[in-house]
Protein backbone atom coordinates (compact mmCIF):
# COMPACT_ATOMS: atom_id res chain seq x y z
CA UNK A 1 0.00 0.00 0.00
CA UNK A 2 0.69 3.40 -0.69
CA UNK A 3 1.76 6.24 1.46
CA UNK A 4 2.23 10.18 1.95
CA UNK A 5 3.64 12.18 4.75
CA UNK A 6 0.99 14.63 6.25
CA UNK A 7 0.96 17.65 9.30
CA UNK A 8 -1.94 18.54 10.19
CA UNK A 9 -4.35 18.48 12.80
CA UNK A 10 -6.30 15.08 13.86
CA UNK A 11 -9.50 16.53 12.56
CA UNK A 12 -7.40 16.84 9.43
CA UNK A 13 -5.57 13.99 9.44
CA UNK A 14 -9.12 11.68 9.57
CA UNK A 15 -10.88 13.33 6.57
CA UNK A 16 -8.09 13.32 4.43
CA UNK A 17 -7.36 9.53 5.16
CA UNK A 18 -11.39 9.31 4.84
CA UNK A 19 -10.87 10.47 1.12
CA UNK A 20 -7.56 8.38 0.45
CA UNK A 21 -9.92 5.44 1.84
CA UNK A 22 -12.23 6.05 -1.16
CA UNK A 23 -15.09 7.14 1.16
CA UNK A 24 -17.19 9.51 -1.09
CA UNK A 25 -20.08 10.49 1.87
CA UNK A 26 -20.09 10.98 5.04
CA UNK A 27 -23.58 10.73 7.07
CA UNK A 28 -23.68 12.82 10.23
CA UNK A 29 -24.98 15.21 12.57
CA UNK A 30 -23.08 17.59 14.23
CA UNK A 31 -21.88 18.12 17.60
CA UNK A 32 -19.87 20.88 19.20
CA UNK A 33 -16.70 19.33 20.26
CA UNK A 34 -15.92 18.26 16.70
CA UNK A 35 -16.09 21.49 14.90
CA UNK A 36 -12.77 20.91 13.44
CA UNK A 37 -13.78 17.63 12.28
CA UNK A 38 -16.69 18.95 10.67
CA UNK A 39 -15.23 22.39 9.19
CA UNK A 40 -12.84 20.11 7.26
CA UNK A 41 -14.94 17.53 5.99
CA UNK A 42 -17.59 19.88 4.88
CA UNK A 43 -15.19 21.93 3.13
CA UNK A 44 -12.62 18.91 1.79
CA UNK A 45 -13.19 18.76 -2.22
CA UNK A 46 -13.25 14.95 -2.62
CA UNK A 47 -16.33 14.14 0.57
CA UNK A 48 -19.83 15.23 0.67
CA UNK A 49 -21.60 15.33 4.07
CA UNK A 50 -24.58 14.43 4.17
CA UNK A 51 -26.22 16.19 7.92
CA UNK A 52 -29.35 14.38 9.26
CA UNK A 53 -31.33 16.03 12.25
CA UNK A 54 -30.83 12.94 14.16
CA UNK A 55 -28.86 10.32 14.81
CA UNK A 56 -31.47 7.53 13.77
CA UNK A 57 -31.77 8.75 10.90
CA UNK A 58 -27.81 9.16 10.00
CA UNK A 59 -28.06 5.83 10.41
CA UNK A 60 -30.35 4.98 8.45
CA UNK A 61 -29.25 6.45 5.50
CA UNK A 62 -25.69 4.53 5.97
CA UNK A 63 -27.39 1.57 6.05
CA UNK A 64 -29.69 2.12 2.60
CA UNK A 65 -26.22 3.63 0.95
CA UNK A 66 -24.48 0.35 1.89
CA UNK A 67 -27.83 -1.95 0.79
CA UNK A 68 -27.53 -0.92 -2.29
CA UNK A 69 -23.42 0.40 -3.26
CA UNK A 70 -22.73 -2.66 -1.57
CA UNK A 71 -19.78 -0.92 -0.24
CA UNK A 72 -18.86 0.44 3.21
CA UNK A 73 -20.85 3.25 4.32
CA UNK A 74 -19.06 5.89 7.22
CA UNK A 75 -21.66 7.77 9.76
CA UNK A 76 -20.48 10.36 12.63
CA UNK A 77 -22.37 10.76 15.47
CA UNK A 78 -21.79 13.05 18.53
CA UNK A 79 -19.92 11.70 21.72
CA UNK A 80 -21.94 8.71 23.96
CA UNK A 81 -25.59 10.30 23.57
CA UNK A 82 -25.42 10.94 19.89
CA UNK A 83 -24.31 7.15 19.55
CA UNK A 84 -27.15 6.17 22.39
CA UNK A 85 -29.79 8.01 19.90
CA UNK A 86 -28.77 5.72 16.81
CA UNK A 87 -28.60 2.41 18.73
CA UNK A 88 -32.07 1.26 16.95
CA UNK A 89 -30.85 1.63 13.69
CA UNK A 90 -27.58 0.05 14.21
CA UNK A 91 -30.17 -2.49 15.28
CA UNK A 92 -31.02 -2.73 11.80
CA UNK A 93 -27.36 -2.50 10.27
CA UNK A 94 -25.97 -4.92 12.46
CA UNK A 95 -29.07 -7.88 12.06
CA UNK A 96 -28.43 -7.07 8.06
CA UNK A 97 -24.62 -7.48 8.50
CA UNK A 98 -24.25 -4.44 6.78
CA UNK A 99 -20.68 -2.71 5.89
CA UNK A 100 -21.15 0.90 8.04
CA UNK A 101 -17.91 2.44 10.11
CA UNK A 102 -19.54 4.14 12.97
CA UNK A 103 -17.18 7.05 14.26
CA UNK A 104 -17.86 8.99 17.50
CA UNK A 105 -15.52 11.46 19.88
CA UNK A 106 -15.39 10.38 23.31
CA UNK A 107 -12.61 8.66 25.29
CA UNK A 108 -13.64 5.83 27.01
CA UNK A 109 -10.29 4.17 28.35
CA UNK A 110 -11.14 3.69 31.85
CA UNK A 111 -8.76 6.20 33.08
CA UNK A 112 -9.63 8.61 36.04
CA UNK A 113 -9.31 11.34 33.45
CA UNK A 114 -12.08 9.60 31.97
CA UNK A 115 -14.44 9.38 34.88
CA UNK A 116 -13.75 11.78 37.20
CA UNK A 117 -17.06 13.25 36.21
CA UNK A 118 -19.03 10.55 37.66
CA UNK A 119 -19.90 9.02 34.22
CA UNK A 120 -22.83 11.04 34.64
CA UNK A 121 -22.13 13.74 31.73
CA UNK A 122 -23.35 12.58 27.87
CA UNK A 123 -19.56 11.49 26.97
CA UNK A 124 -20.33 8.34 28.47
CA UNK A 125 -18.81 5.03 27.10
CA UNK A 126 -19.24 5.01 23.52
CA UNK A 127 -17.89 1.51 23.10
CA UNK A 128 -19.81 0.39 25.79
CA UNK A 129 -22.67 1.08 23.65
CA UNK A 130 -21.89 -0.20 21.10
CA UNK A 131 -20.29 -3.51 21.92
CA UNK A 132 -23.34 -5.34 21.24
CA UNK A 133 -24.34 -4.62 17.67
CA UNK A 134 -20.72 -4.07 16.12
CA UNK A 135 -18.27 -6.63 15.22
CA UNK A 136 -15.28 -4.50 16.05
CA UNK A 137 -15.69 -1.75 18.36
CA UNK A 138 -11.86 0.66 19.51
CA UNK A 139 -11.12 3.68 21.12
CA UNK A 140 -8.13 5.79 18.97
CA UNK A 141 -5.86 7.19 21.73
CA UNK A 142 -2.89 8.41 19.71
CA UNK A 143 -3.50 11.09 16.88
CA UNK A 144 -0.44 9.17 15.19
CA UNK A 145 -2.53 6.09 14.74
CA UNK A 146 -5.85 7.52 12.76
CA UNK A 147 -4.98 6.54 9.78
CA UNK A 148 -4.44 3.31 10.07
CA UNK A 149 -7.74 2.75 13.08
CA UNK A 150 -9.51 3.88 9.83
CA UNK A 151 -8.08 2.11 7.32
CA UNK A 152 -8.06 -0.86 9.99
CA UNK A 153 -12.15 -0.05 10.21
CA UNK A 154 -12.96 -0.28 6.44
CA UNK A 155 -10.99 -3.29 6.08
CA UNK A 156 -12.82 -5.04 8.95
CA UNK A 157 -16.22 -3.80 8.06
CA UNK A 158 -15.84 -5.40 5.01
CA UNK A 159 -14.43 -8.65 5.14
CA UNK A 160 -16.57 -11.72 5.48
CA UNK A 161 -18.80 -11.52 7.12
CA UNK A 162 -19.16 -8.24 6.94
CA UNK A 163 -20.32 -6.11 9.08
CA UNK A 164 -20.60 -3.14 11.63
CA UNK A 165 -17.13 -1.28 13.23
CA UNK A 166 -17.15 1.39 15.50
CA UNK A 167 -14.18 3.34 16.14
CA UNK A 168 -14.11 6.14 19.49
CA UNK A 169 -12.30 8.73 18.64
CA UNK A 170 -10.06 10.01 22.10
CA UNK A 171 -11.93 13.44 22.37
CA UNK A 172 -8.51 14.98 23.34
CA UNK A 173 -7.55 14.59 19.89
CA UNK A 174 -9.95 17.52 18.61
CA UNK A 175 -7.66 20.25 18.95
CA UNK A 176 -5.36 21.95 16.63
CA UNK A 177 -2.25 20.25 17.71
CA UNK A 178 0.36 19.34 14.78
CA UNK A 179 0.82 15.71 14.20
CA UNK A 180 3.31 14.38 11.64
CA UNK A 181 2.13 10.82 10.30
CA UNK A 182 1.29 8.86 6.79
CA UNK A 183 -1.66 8.70 4.88
CA UNK A 184 -2.37 5.16 3.44
CA UNK A 185 -3.62 5.16 -0.30
CA UNK A 186 -4.56 3.12 -2.72
CA UNK A 187 -8.35 2.35 -1.70
CA UNK A 188 -9.23 -1.02 -0.87
CA UNK A 189 -9.96 -4.31 -3.28
CA UNK A 190 -12.91 -6.48 -3.28
CA UNK A 191 -12.75 -8.74 0.01
CA UNK A 192 -14.42 -12.02 -0.59
CA UNK A 193 -14.39 -15.54 1.25
CA UNK A 194 -12.35 -18.46 0.39
CA UNK A 195 -12.79 -20.93 -2.76
CA UNK A 196 -14.94 -24.35 -2.54
CA UNK A 197 -13.57 -27.68 -3.87
CA UNK A 198 -14.78 -29.42 -6.83
CA UNK A 199 -15.17 -32.75 -5.02
CA UNK A 200 -17.70 -30.32 -2.59
CA UNK A 201 -19.57 -29.00 -5.39
CA UNK A 202 -19.87 -32.11 -7.52
CA UNK A 203 -21.70 -33.96 -3.96
CA UNK A 204 -24.65 -30.14 -4.38
CA UNK A 205 -24.81 -30.85 -8.20
CA UNK A 206 -25.53 -34.98 -7.76
CA UNK A 207 -28.08 -33.85 -5.23
CA UNK A 208 -29.81 -31.11 -7.28
CA UNK A 209 -29.48 -33.75 -9.95
CA UNK A 210 -31.14 -36.59 -7.77
CA UNK A 211 -33.77 -34.45 -6.45
CA UNK A 212 -37.45 -34.46 -6.90
CA UNK A 213 -38.37 -31.07 -5.23
CA UNK A 214 -35.25 -29.11 -5.01
CA UNK A 215 -35.34 -25.92 -3.17
CA UNK A 216 -32.75 -23.10 -3.26
CA UNK A 217 -32.72 -21.07 0.31
CA UNK A 218 -31.29 -17.63 -0.89
CA UNK A 219 -29.74 -15.29 1.71
CA UNK A 220 -28.33 -11.80 1.32
CA UNK A 221 -25.19 -13.59 0.84
CA UNK A 222 -25.85 -14.00 -2.39
CA UNK A 223 -26.19 -10.17 -3.42
CA UNK A 224 -23.45 -9.08 -0.69
CA UNK A 225 -20.92 -11.35 -3.18
CA UNK A 226 -22.80 -10.38 -6.16
CA UNK A 227 -23.80 -14.12 -6.61
CA UNK A 228 -27.08 -12.99 -8.26
CA UNK A 229 -27.40 -13.89 -11.67
CA UNK A 230 -24.86 -17.08 -10.72
CA UNK A 231 -28.24 -18.42 -8.07
CA UNK A 232 -30.35 -17.67 -10.84
CA UNK A 233 -29.04 -19.90 -13.51
CA UNK A 234 -28.29 -22.93 -11.09
CA UNK A 235 -32.21 -22.36 -10.03
CA UNK A 236 -33.34 -22.34 -13.68
CA UNK A 237 -31.00 -25.36 -14.63
CA UNK A 238 -32.02 -27.83 -12.32
CA UNK A 239 -35.56 -26.66 -12.43
CA UNK A 240 -35.60 -25.75 -8.22
CA UNK A 241 -37.98 -23.70 -6.51
CA UNK A 242 -36.24 -20.45 -4.69
CA UNK A 243 -37.30 -19.11 -1.05
CA UNK A 244 -35.86 -16.40 0.60
CA UNK A 245 -35.94 -15.21 4.32
CA UNK A 246 -38.54 -12.56 5.55
CA UNK A 247 -35.93 -9.80 5.78
CA UNK A 248 -34.12 -10.58 2.47
CA UNK A 249 -35.98 -9.64 -0.77
CA UNK A 250 -32.84 -10.30 -3.46
CA UNK A 251 -30.36 -12.73 -4.75
CA UNK A 252 -32.96 -14.29 -7.36
CA UNK A 253 -35.46 -11.66 -8.18
CA UNK A 254 -38.77 -11.94 -6.23
CA UNK A 255 -40.94 -11.52 -9.23
CA UNK A 256 -38.81 -14.41 -11.11
CA UNK A 257 -41.44 -17.56 -12.08
CA UNK A 258 -39.77 -19.95 -9.78
CA UNK A 259 -39.53 -17.47 -6.71
CA UNK A 260 -41.78 -19.28 -4.46
CA UNK A 261 -42.16 -16.50 -1.56
CA UNK A 262 -40.53 -17.00 1.94
CA UNK A 263 -39.11 -20.49 3.25
CA UNK A 264 -41.53 -21.42 5.91
CA UNK A 265 -44.38 -20.98 3.17
CA UNK A 266 -42.38 -22.22 0.10
CA UNK A 267 -41.78 -25.43 1.89
CA UNK A 268 -45.09 -25.89 3.25
CA UNK A 269 -45.76 -26.30 -0.18
CA UNK A 270 -43.59 -27.69 -1.92
CA UNK A 271 -42.39 -30.18 0.78
CA UNK A 272 -38.79 -30.04 -0.54
CA UNK A 273 -36.95 -33.31 -0.55
CA UNK A 274 -33.60 -31.13 -1.08
CA UNK A 275 -32.90 -27.56 0.50
CA UNK A 276 -29.93 -26.47 -1.06
CA UNK A 277 -28.96 -23.28 1.45
CA UNK A 278 -26.88 -20.31 -0.21
CA UNK A 279 -25.50 -17.24 2.11
CA UNK A 280 -28.82 -17.78 3.86
CA UNK A 281 -28.92 -16.76 7.49
CA UNK A 282 -31.91 -19.41 9.23
CA UNK A 283 -32.73 -17.66 12.12
CA UNK A 284 -36.62 -18.51 14.51
CA UNK A 285 -37.63 -18.35 18.03
CA UNK A 286 -35.75 -21.49 19.06
CA UNK A 287 -39.20 -23.57 18.34
CA UNK A 288 -39.10 -26.90 16.87
CA UNK A 289 -41.18 -24.93 13.86
CA UNK A 290 -38.00 -22.86 13.21
CA UNK A 291 -36.87 -26.22 11.56
CA UNK A 292 -40.54 -27.08 9.88
CA UNK A 293 -38.64 -25.88 6.28
CA UNK A 294 -35.73 -28.77 6.73
CA UNK A 295 -38.16 -31.24 8.18
CA UNK A 296 -38.88 -33.83 5.22
CA UNK A 297 -35.74 -33.01 3.24
CA UNK A 298 -33.50 -36.05 2.52
CA UNK A 299 -30.77 -33.92 2.21
CA UNK A 300 -30.05 -30.49 3.52
CA UNK A 301 -26.68 -28.31 2.29
CA UNK A 302 -25.41 -25.14 3.33
CA UNK A 303 -23.32 -23.02 1.14
CA UNK A 304 -22.13 -19.16 2.81
CA UNK A 305 -18.66 -17.22 3.37
CA UNK A 306 -19.85 -16.72 7.12
CA UNK A 307 -20.19 -19.39 9.92
CA UNK A 308 -23.53 -18.23 10.31
CA UNK A 309 -24.74 -19.62 7.33
CA UNK A 310 -24.48 -22.84 8.54
CA UNK A 311 -24.50 -22.66 12.15
CA UNK A 312 -28.40 -22.98 12.69
CA UNK A 313 -29.11 -24.99 9.91
CA UNK A 314 -30.60 -28.52 11.28
CA UNK A 315 -29.21 -31.67 9.99
CA UNK A 316 -26.91 -30.53 7.44
CA UNK A 317 -25.25 -33.25 5.38
CA UNK A 318 -22.91 -30.89 3.91
CA UNK A 319 -21.20 -27.68 5.04
CA UNK A 320 -19.10 -25.48 2.78
CA UNK A 321 -18.00 -22.58 4.18
CA UNK A 322 -16.75 -20.64 0.89
CA UNK A 323 -17.62 -17.31 -0.82
CA UNK A 324 -21.56 -17.79 -2.42
CA UNK A 325 -20.30 -16.45 -5.84
CA UNK A 326 -17.40 -18.33 -6.29
CA UNK A 327 -19.26 -21.66 -5.30
CA UNK A 328 -21.90 -20.87 -7.61
CA UNK A 329 -20.42 -19.85 -10.72
CA UNK A 330 -17.69 -22.54 -10.18
CA UNK A 331 -20.88 -25.09 -9.59
CA UNK A 332 -21.85 -23.69 -13.07
CA UNK A 333 -18.74 -24.52 -14.48
CA UNK A 334 -18.08 -28.18 -13.63
CA UNK A 335 -21.86 -29.53 -14.81
CA UNK A 336 -21.60 -26.58 -18.14
CA UNK A 337 -20.90 -29.54 -20.16
CA UNK A 338 -23.18 -32.26 -19.30
CA UNK A 339 -26.55 -32.46 -20.83
CA UNK A 340 -29.60 -31.26 -18.96
CA UNK A 341 -32.08 -34.37 -19.18
CA UNK A 342 -35.45 -33.52 -19.94
CA UNK A 343 -36.39 -34.50 -15.91
CA UNK A 344 -35.02 -30.69 -15.58
CA UNK A 345 -37.45 -29.06 -17.80
CA UNK A 346 -40.69 -31.35 -15.95
CA UNK A 347 -39.26 -30.62 -12.48
CA UNK A 348 -39.17 -26.96 -13.79
CA UNK A 349 -42.57 -26.60 -14.31
CA UNK A 350 -44.17 -28.29 -11.67
CA UNK A 351 -41.49 -25.74 -9.70
CA UNK A 352 -43.26 -22.61 -11.25
CA UNK A 353 -46.26 -24.06 -10.85
CA UNK A 354 -45.61 -24.21 -6.93
CA UNK A 355 -44.44 -20.78 -7.17
CA UNK A 356 -47.65 -19.23 -9.18
CA UNK A 357 -50.19 -20.78 -7.09
CA UNK A 358 -48.55 -19.35 -4.03
CA UNK A 359 -48.53 -16.34 -5.74
CA UNK A 360 -52.20 -16.55 -6.77
CA UNK A 361 -52.92 -17.04 -3.24
CA UNK A 362 -51.54 -13.93 -2.28
CA UNK A 363 -52.88 -12.21 -4.87
CA UNK A 364 -56.54 -13.39 -4.28
CA UNK A 365 -56.13 -12.71 -0.79
CA UNK A 366 -55.31 -9.42 -1.24
CA UNK A 367 -57.87 -8.71 -4.06
CA UNK A 368 -60.36 -9.69 -1.71
CA UNK A 369 -61.22 -6.90 0.28
CA UNK A 370 -64.02 -4.69 -0.85
CA UNK A 371 -62.99 -1.39 -1.82
CA UNK A 372 -64.32 1.35 -0.07
CA UNK A 373 -65.08 5.52 -1.12
CA UNK A 374 -62.17 7.75 -0.45
CA UNK A 375 -59.02 4.95 0.07
CA UNK A 376 -57.24 3.24 -2.46
CA UNK A 377 -56.39 -0.40 -1.32
CA UNK A 378 -53.08 -2.03 -1.47
CA UNK A 379 -52.58 -4.35 -4.15
CA UNK A 380 -53.85 -1.27 -6.22
CA UNK A 381 -50.87 1.07 -4.71
CA UNK A 382 -47.99 -1.82 -5.20
CA UNK A 383 -49.16 -2.79 -8.21
CA UNK A 384 -49.37 0.55 -9.60
CA UNK A 385 -45.76 1.50 -8.16
CA UNK A 386 -43.68 -1.53 -9.24
CA UNK A 387 -46.07 -1.45 -13.06
CA UNK A 388 -44.71 2.81 -13.25
CA UNK A 389 -40.93 1.46 -12.27
CA UNK A 390 -40.67 -1.41 -14.62
CA UNK A 391 -42.15 1.07 -17.52
CA UNK A 392 -38.99 3.49 -16.35
CA UNK A 393 -36.55 0.46 -17.02
CA UNK A 394 -36.48 -0.15 -13.31
CA UNK A 395 -36.14 1.30 -10.14
CA UNK A 396 -35.36 0.41 -6.27
CA UNK A 397 -37.82 0.43 -3.87
CA UNK A 398 -37.38 0.51 0.35
CA UNK A 399 -39.52 -0.78 2.15
CA UNK A 400 -40.72 -0.38 6.32
CA UNK A 401 -44.17 -1.45 7.80
CA UNK A 402 -45.85 -1.98 4.48
CA UNK A 403 -47.89 -5.45 4.89
CA UNK A 404 -48.24 -6.36 1.34
CA UNK A 405 -46.01 -8.91 0.45
CA UNK A 406 -43.64 -8.06 -2.82
CA UNK A 407 -43.89 -11.65 -4.22
CA UNK A 408 -47.27 -11.45 -4.97
CA UNK A 409 -45.66 -9.76 -8.02
CA UNK A 410 -44.46 -11.51 -11.40
CA UNK A 411 -45.04 -15.57 -12.29
CA UNK A 412 -45.26 -14.79 -16.23
CA UNK A 413 -41.97 -15.41 -17.35
CA UNK A 414 -40.13 -12.22 -16.54
CA UNK A 415 -38.44 -11.68 -13.37
CA UNK A 416 -38.17 -7.49 -14.05
CA UNK A 417 -35.89 -4.95 -12.98
CA UNK A 418 -37.50 -3.66 -10.02
CA UNK A 419 -35.08 -4.39 -6.63
CA UNK A 420 -37.00 -4.54 -3.54
CA UNK A 421 -34.86 -3.63 -0.22
CA UNK A 422 -35.91 -3.29 3.72
CA UNK A 423 -34.24 -3.20 7.18
CA UNK A 424 -33.32 -6.68 8.96
CA UNK A 425 -33.98 -5.97 12.10
CA UNK A 426 -37.32 -4.35 12.18
CA UNK A 427 -36.50 -1.33 14.55
CA UNK A 428 -38.50 1.38 13.56
CA UNK A 429 -37.58 4.76 11.74
CA UNK A 430 -35.38 2.83 8.90
CA UNK A 431 -37.53 3.83 5.79
CA UNK A 432 -37.09 7.84 5.74
CA UNK A 433 -33.38 8.05 5.45
CA UNK A 434 -32.91 4.31 3.91
CA UNK A 435 -34.19 5.36 0.66
CA UNK A 436 -31.93 8.83 0.93
CA UNK A 437 -29.14 6.30 1.40
CA UNK A 438 -29.99 4.30 -1.43
CA UNK A 439 -30.25 7.32 -4.15
CA UNK A 440 -27.07 7.96 -3.30
CA UNK A 441 -25.40 4.43 -4.06
CA UNK A 442 -27.83 4.39 -7.46
CA UNK A 443 -27.59 7.83 -8.49
CA UNK A 444 -28.86 6.87 -11.91
CA UNK A 445 -31.80 4.40 -10.49
CA UNK A 446 -35.50 5.48 -9.53
CA UNK A 447 -35.99 5.32 -5.70
CA UNK A 448 -39.04 5.23 -3.95
CA UNK A 449 -39.16 5.26 -0.21
CA UNK A 450 -42.30 3.12 0.70
CA UNK A 451 -42.72 4.47 4.27
CA UNK A 452 -45.90 3.00 6.32
CA UNK A 453 -47.32 6.08 8.82
CA UNK A 454 -46.30 4.92 11.29
CA UNK A 455 -42.87 4.32 10.83
CA UNK A 456 -43.28 8.17 8.80
CA UNK A 457 -43.46 9.74 12.45
CA UNK A 458 -40.79 8.22 13.80
CA UNK A 459 -37.90 9.71 11.22
CA UNK A 460 -39.95 12.60 9.50
CA UNK A 461 -37.20 14.53 9.70
CA UNK A 462 -35.30 13.12 7.47
CA UNK A 463 -37.11 14.36 4.92
CA UNK A 464 -35.33 17.56 5.51
CA UNK A 465 -31.88 16.43 4.44
CA UNK A 466 -33.70 15.02 1.30
CA UNK A 467 -34.57 18.92 0.66
CA UNK A 468 -31.15 20.58 1.52
CA UNK A 469 -28.85 18.17 -0.21
CA UNK A 470 -31.94 17.81 -3.33
CA UNK A 471 -31.68 14.05 -3.16
CA UNK A 472 -34.34 12.92 -5.52
CA UNK A 473 -36.34 10.51 -3.63
CA UNK A 474 -40.18 9.26 -4.20
CA UNK A 475 -41.89 9.22 -1.25
CA UNK A 476 -45.04 6.79 -0.47
CA UNK A 477 -46.66 6.70 2.32
CA UNK A 478 -49.44 3.74 2.71
CA UNK A 479 -51.25 5.55 5.22
CA UNK A 480 -53.47 3.00 6.89
CA UNK A 481 -54.02 5.59 9.54
CA UNK A 482 -52.88 2.65 12.43
CA UNK A 483 -50.13 0.43 13.71
CA UNK A 484 -51.77 -2.34 11.56
CA UNK A 485 -49.47 -5.20 12.84
CA UNK A 486 -50.03 -4.37 16.51
CA UNK A 487 -53.82 -4.20 15.82
CA UNK A 488 -53.49 -7.66 14.48
CA UNK A 489 -51.82 -8.98 17.53
CA UNK A 490 -54.17 -7.30 20.01
CA UNK A 491 -56.85 -8.98 17.70
CA UNK A 492 -55.35 -12.24 18.09
CA UNK A 493 -55.11 -11.97 21.95
CA UNK A 494 -58.59 -12.33 22.00
CA UNK A 495 -59.31 -10.04 24.95
CA UNK A 496 -61.20 -7.08 25.84
CA UNK A 497 -60.34 -5.05 22.27
CA UNK A 498 -61.44 -7.70 19.99
CA UNK A 499 -64.81 -8.45 22.03
CA UNK A 500 -65.77 -4.86 22.37
CA UNK A 501 -64.25 -3.90 18.49
CA UNK A 502 -62.85 -1.02 20.63
CA UNK A 503 -58.74 -0.81 19.68
CA UNK A 504 -56.65 1.78 21.84
CA UNK A 505 -53.64 2.59 21.74
CA UNK A 506 -52.94 1.88 17.60
CA UNK A 507 -54.87 4.33 15.32
CA UNK A 508 -52.55 6.73 14.78
CA UNK A 509 -55.42 10.20 14.05
CA UNK A 510 -54.56 13.60 14.15
CA UNK A 511 -51.56 13.34 11.77
CA UNK A 512 -50.92 14.32 7.93
CA UNK A 513 -48.04 12.99 6.41
CA UNK A 514 -48.75 15.53 3.49
CA UNK A 515 -48.24 18.28 5.90
CA UNK A 516 -45.31 16.81 8.02
CA UNK A 517 -43.80 16.66 4.76
CA UNK A 518 -44.36 20.27 3.29
CA UNK A 519 -43.28 21.33 6.93
CA UNK A 520 -39.87 19.79 6.52
CA UNK A 521 -40.15 21.76 2.83
CA UNK A 522 -40.97 18.34 0.41
CA UNK A 523 -44.19 18.89 -2.03
CA UNK A 524 -46.60 16.63 -1.15
CA UNK A 525 -50.15 15.41 -2.48
CA UNK A 526 -52.84 13.15 -1.32
CA UNK A 527 -53.96 10.16 -2.93
CA UNK A 528 -58.07 8.83 -2.08
CA UNK A 529 -58.98 7.35 -5.75
CA UNK A 530 -58.15 3.97 -6.75
CA UNK A 531 -58.50 5.41 -10.27
CA UNK A 532 -55.82 8.14 -9.86
CA UNK A 533 -53.11 6.19 -7.97
CA UNK A 534 -51.14 4.90 -11.84
CA UNK A 535 -51.68 8.64 -12.71
CA UNK A 536 -50.04 10.43 -9.29
CA UNK A 537 -47.44 7.71 -8.93
CA UNK A 538 -46.58 8.73 -12.98
CA UNK A 539 -46.52 11.90 -11.68
CA UNK A 540 -44.63 12.26 -8.78
CA UNK A 541 -41.72 10.62 -10.11
CA UNK A 542 -41.53 12.87 -12.90
CA UNK A 543 -41.32 15.42 -10.62
CA UNK A 544 -38.69 13.80 -8.78
CA UNK A 545 -36.96 12.89 -11.77
CA UNK A 546 -37.34 16.46 -14.06
CA UNK A 547 -36.48 19.06 -11.13
CA UNK A 548 -34.11 16.59 -9.30
CA UNK A 549 -35.81 17.14 -5.64
CA UNK A 550 -37.89 14.76 -3.45
CA UNK A 551 -41.93 14.63 -3.40
CA UNK A 552 -44.34 12.89 -1.28
CA UNK A 553 -47.49 10.83 -2.16
CA UNK A 554 -49.64 10.14 0.75
CA UNK A 555 -52.25 7.53 0.11
CA UNK A 556 -55.27 6.93 1.83
CA UNK A 557 -55.51 3.23 2.85
CA UNK A 558 -58.75 1.47 4.48
CA UNK A 559 -58.01 1.96 8.07
CA UNK A 560 -55.67 -0.60 9.83
CA UNK A 561 -57.93 -2.38 12.09
CA UNK A 562 -58.88 -6.17 12.32
CA UNK A 563 -62.45 -6.37 10.53
CA UNK A 564 -65.02 -4.78 12.93
CA UNK A 565 -62.73 -2.83 14.64
CA UNK A 566 -62.66 1.10 15.20
CA UNK A 567 -60.95 3.35 17.30
CA UNK A 568 -61.52 3.59 20.19
CA UNK A 569 -62.81 6.46 22.68
CA UNK A 570 -59.18 8.81 23.76
CA UNK A 571 -57.43 7.62 26.66
CA UNK A 572 -58.78 8.80 30.10
CA UNK A 573 -56.73 9.72 33.15
CA UNK A 574 -58.64 7.61 35.83
CA UNK A 575 -58.56 9.78 38.92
Amino acid sequence: MQSRPITANPSQIMVEQLAASGVKYVFYNSGSREARFFDTLTTHKDINGILALHEGSVTAMAGGYTQVKNDVAVMVVHLGAGLAQAMGQLINVWTGSLPVVVITFAGDTGSFGDTIGLDLSHNFGPTSIAAPVTKANWTVIEPEGLPAAIDRAIRVAKTPPVGPVHIAVYDRLLGDQQVSTNILEGGHHEFRAGYPSDSDLEQVAMALHEAERPLIYVGDGVWKSGAEAAVTEIAERFGAAVASGFGDLRGVPIKHPQHAGRIDVAAAAINPDLVVSIGARHGGAGLESDYAPFANAQKTIAIGSDIENLKNMPGLDLAILADERRASERLLELVQSETMPERYDDRRERMRGHANALRSQRRAALQSAPAESGKVRPWQLINALDSELERRGGGIVTIEQFAVPQDTHGGDGDPGNNVYIRPAGGSEGYGVGGAIGAKLGAPDTPVVGLVGDGSVYYADSGMWTAVHHRIPVLYVVPNNGAYGIVANAFAGADANMKETGNYSGVVLDGMDPAKIAEGFGVEASNITNETTVAESIATGMDIVQRESRPYLLNVHLPLGLPAGGRKAAPYQLKS
